[in-house]
Order: C-alpha cells, then structure tokens, then sequence
C-alpha cells in the first residue's frame, strides 16, 4: 500500500486489500460476490459514496432533465387513478440515490394524489438515506423493513444493472463461470464449476467463447418487491435487452463519467454494471402469474406519457421570453429543452427499456402500451 496515496482513495485501497485477502485464505470469488463488496460494502463500497449526479462518477436521467421525474410522476398519478383512487397510496422507489427523482415525482405530483400518498425510498447507501429523509420521505436500507400488503406501485430508475451477477463462458462441456482470483497482486478471471444449480438453469445455451451474465439476486429482487404489494404495478426503467441478444450483456464500468473496462482493478473507485435482460425478468413474472406489459423505449414511454406536450410550453415560454426581450431567459428554457430532449436520444437514454408489471390488476398504463 502507498502510504502517501491520495486521502479520498484510501477506501478502495483498503477494501482492494481486504478481498485480496479473502482470496488467499478461502479462494476465488464468484464475480456476484466481488461485485457485491466493489459496491454495495457499507464503508469502502462505490455507493457508500454520493456519486451520481453532474458532479459524481455518473448521471442518470432524472440528473440530465427534471422532466423525466413530471413524467414519472405522470405515470405514478396514472397508477393510482388505475388502481380506484386508494388512500393511503403507497409510492416505493427502489435504489433511491441522492433523492433527485423523489423530489421530481413528489414535486410533480398534484394535490390529491400526494395526500393519499406515503413514499418510500429504498436505499442501501447511509449517505444516501441521510439526503433522502431531509426531503421528508420514509427511508430504509431494504424492503424487508416495509409491511406487506399495500395498494400502490413500485418505481426503479437504473436499479437492476447494478444487482450483483455471476459471469459465464461457454466452453466445450457446457458453460463454465468465471470466478475472480489473484494474478500476483492483480485480480483476474478464471474459469470454473458453475456455482449452484440455479445459476447453471438461469444461464442460456452459450457457443463456445461467448459471455453472459446471469443475475438470481435480479429476480430475487422482484419478488421481494411484489411482497410489499397486495395489489399494484412495477415499474422498471433500465438499459439492457429483451432476451436472445447478447449485444447488451457487455460488462463494464464507470468512473469519473468515463467507460472502464477492465471492472477488476481497485474495487470500490467505479461503478460496475451491465446491460439488464429484460426478457428474464418477464419470463420470471409470467411464471409468478404477474401481468406484464413491455418492454417498450424510454423514448416510446415518456411520449407516451406526455414529452411533447411539456416540450410545447416550454417552447411558448421560450417565445415570449425572446419577445419580452429577456434573452437570458429564453437561453436557459433553450438549455433545458435541450437536455430534456437527451432522454428520447436514439443510441442514448431513449433506448433504454421500461418493464412494467402488475400484481392483482389487468389494466396496462398509458406508459407501457405505445405500438
């Protein structure tokens, strides 16, 4: 360890330290357990940190347009008309962050519906929970904390392709998983046995070479979500495929905003994440006999839910204020219909996919219905 290395990167180097050790005493790790420590470790881990956001490793919708969270909120006010207006309305974000989509969805949200409503914000981040119960929300680490049973929905942005999940290669005999070892003090992959029988039945038929990740704790997730639910809607918004693609299952990571691949090297520094099969998630809910709609586009869904309507105003109120003579403020309207139109951009966040589900309803929303 370099002792006059930089104090915000001190974390890594000890948690880099501690799975080392892990290592040599009881050997290589599935990649799900490495990832689960990279990130989700209460004092070293990547998200132990505030880092999302315009000055953190990455940016999330809800970061590039608040308008993403008034469509959100759009579609939370639709789930409650769908399900007869309950009262109380539960409201459950799942990876709730920083609180920037709560604070968009609960700003957004009119009168009567935020009185019937109670938000819970899910996040496994001490700091990030801090942040949240300053904006008056309920926080906890995990949705064990919450009671089963309620009416409402189920909201997760970028959630699911940061759940821990165990690579695999296809070889000659059938698929091998890939476990992290040590190379000298480096960490490398290795093949070997695949780790339990659930992972082998999740993992698709691969050709000899190829890569795929397989998530358990993905679908564990679901079902945990769909408990706290006695009647309502999941909806998940996330970048990934719908199944028999491989193009998205690449792995890889972020730091300072920028594309890492190699996600081995000082754990803790960067964000992990890999595109989300969306497919596996449907076909798990069907089995559960959950209603499924999607997936359909971001791009498709925030039309659906009103894009163009909002970019209109915002346009009129461009105009007046270059009519009004007030330049600086119709730049500024120009700049954020700019940004806000980043979440319908085709090879960006517009291609990523919304899944939406419902537990004890048959009506689809608006969202999720587009041709």
């Amino acid at each position: 360890m370099q002792l006059d290395a930089p104090s915000e990167n001190l974390s890594w180097i000890m948690l880099t330290d501690r799975l080392r050790s892990r290592i040599e005493a009881s050997g290589p790790l599935t990649f799900a357990e490495f990832m689960e420590e990279a990130l989700y470790d209460p004092e070293e881990g990547f998200y132990s940190r505030n880092s999302v956001g315009e000055q953190g490793e990455f940016v999330t919708s809800p970061h590039v347009s608040p308008l993403f969270g008034a469509l959100v909120a759009a579609q939370v006010e639709e789930f409650w008309a769908l399900l007869g207006r309950p009262n109380p309305f539960s409201i459950v974000e799942l990876g709730a962050g920083d609180g920037t989509l709560a604070s968009q969805i609960l700003g957004n949200l009119p009168g009567h519906v935020l009185e019937a409503a109670r938000y819970t914000a899910v996040e496994r981040s001490s700091r990030g929970r801090e942040a949240l119960r300053g904006l008056g929300v309920t926080a906890v680490a995990g949705l064990d904390e919450l009671e089963s049973g309620s009416e409402g929905c189920v909201v997760a942005n970028e959630l699911f392709d940061n759940i821990p999940f165990h690579r695999l290669r296809g070889a000659a005999n059938g698929p091998a998983e890939l476990y992290v070892a040590l190379d000298g003090d480096r960490f490398v992959l290795v093949e070997g046995e695949v780790s339990s029988q659930r992972v082998e039945r999740l993992a698709r038929r691969l050709s000899q070479g190829e890569e795929a990740a397989v998530s358990p704790g993905a679908l564990d997730l679901l079902d945990r979500a769909a408990e706290v639910l006695a009647r309502g809607y999941v909806w998940l918004v996330d970048y990934g495929w719908e199944g028999g693609s491989v193009g998205a299952g690449t792995v890889h990571g972020y730091r300072g905003q920028r594309l890492v691949e190699d996600v081995l090297q000082d754990p803790g520094s960067l964000d992990i994440t890999v595109g989300v099969d969306f497919g596996a998630l449907a076909a798990h809910a069907r089995e559960r006999g959950w209603s499924v709609w999607g997936p359909v586009t971001q791009r498709d869904a925030l039309l659906a839910l009103g894009f163009r309507d909002q970019d209109e105003r915002a346009r009129h109120k461009q105009v007046e204020a270059l009519d009004t003579h007030r330049g600086i403020d119709a730049a500024r309207i120009y700049s954020e219909r700019n940004r806000a139109s980043l979440l319908l951009k085709e090879g960006g966040l517009g291609d990523f996919l919304v899944l939406c589900l419902g537990l004890g309803v048959e009506r689809p929303p608006m969202s999720v219905t587009t041709t």
